[in-house]
């Protein structure tokens, strides 16, 4: 995987001017059964049709593989990764510690607007201060120990390469839709949910096994 960047318009830019070829998602999976126990923010379903106008963009590009709607989410933090679910002991101890991490955090609004290429993916951008927050919170809280708070870029992944392909072909269509807004939401809740994630599962539907609201 390629370096983090700090900035969306750190990513934007290396996309722009990026000679090599872009990564292969997949490939970073495991073959055999893999597990994540994540947090996540599920998308709002009545603006997936804005989602399909930015995936029209790289429709013609096979090796571009084009998340489907019941997969679109912003990812807050992975707390395990294990080759079976996780136990329903490990899953209420998940729960309650983001419960005690997130204690008085206030539901919020997040815009998603701007298409984006990270180094595996192609991805829309969310913007509002909400999600670095709950990051922050269980990087304190010591509830997880996966993220750097100061290098995450909460995003939507849209569309995820199946194959190394050339950042050339997908520029101009990525620019055509780079300023795309697809729409605002309103974040009551987080949801812990058990995600497979070999490479023949990744896009199954996850579960959802615990949840929190905000006040």
């Amino acid at each position: 995987m390629g370096r983090h960047f700090a900035t969306f318009e750190e990513a934007w830019s290396f996309f722009l001017a990026r000679e090599e070829p872009l990564e292969e998602f997949f490939e970073q999976l495991p073959d055999h059964d893999s597990y994540v126990l994540c947090w996540l923010l599920e998308f709002d379903g009545s603006l997936v049709e804005r989602i399909r106008a930015a995936q029209r963009s790289f429709a013609g590009l096979e090796w571009v593989t084009p998340q489907p709607a019941h997969f679109l989410h912003t990812s807050i933090a992975a707390v395990a990764v294990s080759p079976q679910p996780p136990s329903s002991e490990a899953i209420a101890s998940a729960a309650e510690r983001a419960r005690h991490a997130w204690s008085g955090v206030q539901r919020f609004e997040v815009q998603y607007r701007g298409v984006n290429c990270f180094h595996d993916a192609v991805v829309v951008e969310v913007a509002g201060e909400g999600p670095k927050t709950l990051v922050s919170r269980l990087v304190d809280a010591g509830a997880v120990a996966t993220v750097d708070p100061e290098l995450f870029l909460p995003h939507v992944t849209i569309g995820a390469f199946n194959r190394r392909g050339n950042a050339s072909a997908l520029r101009h269509p990525l620019i055509q839709v780079r300023e795309l807004d697809v729409g605002t939401q309103q974040v009551l809740e987080a949801t812990l949910c058990i995600v497979p994630a070999s490479r023949r599962t990744i896009l199954t539907p996850w579960t959802v096994v615990a949840r929190v609201r905000f006040e």
